[in-house]
């Protein structure tokens, strides 16, 4: 059995970006995994200070909300991870997120993590259906070019007004829950 990390960034409790990051884990559960989940919005979390000291430990030094998402990270066989997008950029709590995992590689950009770790991303959006696309390739690009990841899929959706659009597409939600049977 693998162990899949869940990161929703979103900000909104049980919209379109958590929606469809828990239909890829009910995926990779059915198929055997088990299953972890971190809510950002629920943690107390700070930005990356630059201090530069997890260049020596492979850890970050701060004491906060991310240091137990990070670890979990790290001992996962599988990561999915939620970004809302707003004015065209990832949610600010995904960027926290991608900015503290500069934690788990050292000074030479070679990371203190195992590869192969198998990527999931979900982007919503409300408006622009380039953005919400473009961005889940560009985490999918970064992570898997940083960590050696292999991306498994990608669910971006547009025109999420209200928050709890994707709950009702059916199309949407049966590619996420794809994706996460091949976890």
């Amino acid at each position: 059995m693998a162990k899949v990390v869940v990161v929703n960034t979103s900000p909104r409790k049980g919209a379109n970006s958590e929606t469809l990051a828990m239909k890829i884990a009910e995926g990779a559960k059915d198929n055997g995994n088990e299953i972890q989940v971190f809510n950002l919005r629920e943690l107390e979390i700070n930005g990356c200070k630059a201090c530069m000291g997890c260049k020596k430990t492979g850890n970050c030094v701060q004491k906060d909300g991310i240091k137990d998402v990070l670890e979990a990270i790290k001992e996962a066989d599988g990561l999915v991870i939620s970004a809302a997008v707003y004015f065209g950029q990832p949610n600010a709590q995904y960027r926290i997120l991608e900015d503290r995992m500069f934690s788990l590689i050292d000074g030479e950009f070679k990371p203190f993590i195992a590869p192969g770790k198998k990527l999931a991303v979900v982007g919503t959006s409300g408006g622009d259906p380039v953005a919400c696309g473009t961005i889940a390739d560009g985490i999918l690009g970064r992570l898997g070019g940083f960590f050696k990841f292999e991306p498994v899929g990608k669910v971006a959706i547009n025109g999420c007004n209200p928050p709890n659009v994707a709950a009702g597409n059916e199309e949407a939600l049966a590619q996420a829950y794809e994706i996460g049977k091949k976890f």
